[in-house]
Order: structure tokens, then C-alpha cells, then sequence
């Protein structure tokens, strides 16, 4: 068992590196002679889970450790993970906590968790929230594939010409560009009365371990006594949140 955990610390080293690395910087950082971390890292060589660079001499990941990292996230459900942090969410905070994903009308409510409280908020499962307007679709804008939101846009658009209600030239595209600078820049949304007179909400993308947004998660309340500052405990919370589910689902951070 003495063995597994070495070499495992060994293996863990290398991934979480996610470069090359020498022999002897393995070795300080997992607290052990050259010598001693030579013998496991040539079993894990043999056993596919490292490998060695003949002409340098340095180790990374094998083809074997690949696969089983690719074996391990093929099981994860992303929405399933993402629930239980969203009930952790909402209790947390004390405010209504939302899942969506991109659906055919664009972002959609998947999961819902709402506090004990007598006065609850009036969207769930099935809404649909609006993409420059709303936190949550405002995260879509900045995260989601791009191609897919200008077809959306369009989309809108042409109902609105169709029903005399279209934007001046250029006003949708100026929108969005600020508005995926903006979120792109702070990591996540934030609305205040924009989608629903009375509401405000805060939104963060949870992604994969491709970097791809797989779903938002927000959290809303009415906007009476509601903390809309940006370092304040409901952008903390949320922030602290999608973090931890982007994690869990193999999204790598630059901070390691």
C-alpha cells in the first residue's frame, strides 16, 4: 500500500506540473531522494502512466494516464455534480440558485433551488432567459461558442424586424461586444433590474475539462437588501462555486 501512495504522489506531481520536468525537481517536491523516485517512476514508465523523453531525460504523463483521466471524466454528469453545489449554494447565500444550459431557444433553466422563504421567485425548470439582458445569458455571450450566439442573435432580430420592433443598425453587435468584454474580464455577470423589474442576479460559467462552457450557474433574489457588490458574499460564494464544479469536471486553472 506504501508503494501505491508513492507511486500515486509521483503521478500527481507530474499532472498537476503539465510540463515536462526533471528527475530531481520530482523528486524535492515529493520530499524523497533521486534514487528513490527513479525506481517508481521507471515502474510507472513500464506501466504506461509516465513516460521519459529519451533525449532530454525528462518525465510527463503517459498515454495510460491518459486514458484513465479520459476514462474518469467520461463518467462525470456535469449537471448532476453541479446540483449538489447548487443546493450547497442556495444555503449558503439564502437566495434562489439556477442551472441553465443552451437549449433551442437559448439559455434555459435546467435546475432550480429556492430557500425556505414564504415569497419565492417566480421562474424554474423550462424558463428561458434573455441573452444581452439577463446575468446568466449575458455569460453565455461572453463563454459559449460563438457561431451559435450570432445565429441567436440573428434569430432575435428577425423577429423583432418582423413585428416592427428591430434596434438600429449595429446597436445588438456594439452590445454584445461590451458586454463580452466586460464579462470576460471580471469572469462572470451581473444585472440589476435588466431582466425582470425587481430582480438581481449574479452569473458564473462552470466549464469542462476541454475549457468549454458546459452550464451557468446564477444566483438571484429580489433586488431589495440584495449584495450586488462584486467582491461582496454573493459574487464570493458564486465565484467560490462554479470554481469548485469546473474542477470537479477537469477544467485546470492558471493558478494550478
Amino acid at each position: 500500500m506504501q508503494s501505491f501512495e508513492v507511486g500515486l504522489q509521483l503521478l500527481s506531481l507530474l499532472a498537476h506540473e503539465r510540463r515536462p520536468v526533471k528527475i530531481t525537481e520530482l523528486a524535492a517536491r515529493a520530499g524523497m531522494p533521486p534514487a528513490k523516485a527513479h525506481r517508481y517512476l521507471a515502474s510507472l514508465v513500464r506501466s504506461g502512466y509516465a513516460a521519459q523523453n529519451q533525449d532530454s531525460g525528462l518525465y510527463s504523463t503517459g498515454p495510460a494516464a491518459l486514458d484513465f483521466s479520459l476514462s474518469c471524466l467520461s463518467t462525470i454528469e456535469p449537471i448532476e455534480v453541479a446540483s449538489e453545489a447548487a443546493l450547497a449554494l442556495c444555503r449558503r447565500t439564502n437566495h434562489t440558485v439556477a442551472l441553465s444550459v443552451w437549449g433551442s431557444f437559448g439559455p434555459t433553466v435546467v435546475r432550480w433551488e429556492q430557500p425556505p422563504r414564504p415569497v419565492m421567485v417566480n421562474i424554474g425548470p423550462g424558463s428561458v432567459f434573455p441573452l444581452l439582458e439577463s446575468a446568466t445569458g449575458r455569460v453565455f455571450a461572453a463563454f459559449y461558442d460563438q457561431g451559435e450566439i450570432r445565429r441567436h442573435l440573428a434569430r432575435i432580430e428577425g423577429e423583432r424586424a418582423a413585428g416592427g420592433e428591430a434596434l438600429p443598425a449595429g446597436r445588438v453587435a456594439a452590445t454584445r461586444r461590451e458586454t463580452v468584454e466586460q464579462v470576460r474580464a471580471r469572469g462572470m455577470a451581473r444585472a440589476r433590474d435588466n431582466f425582470m423589474n425587481g430582480l438581481s442576479a449574479f452569473a458564473a460559467p462552470v466549464l469542462d475539462h476541454r475549457g468549454r462552457l458546459v452550464l451557468v450557474l446564477t444566483v438571484l433574489d429580489y433586488t431589495q437588501g440584495w449584495d450586488a457588490r462584486w467582491d461582496g458574499a454573493n459574487a464570493t460564494a458564486l465565484r467560490d462555486t462554479a470554481t469548485q464544479v469546473s474542477r470537479s469536471l477537469g477544467y485546470r486553472f492558471d493558478d494550478g
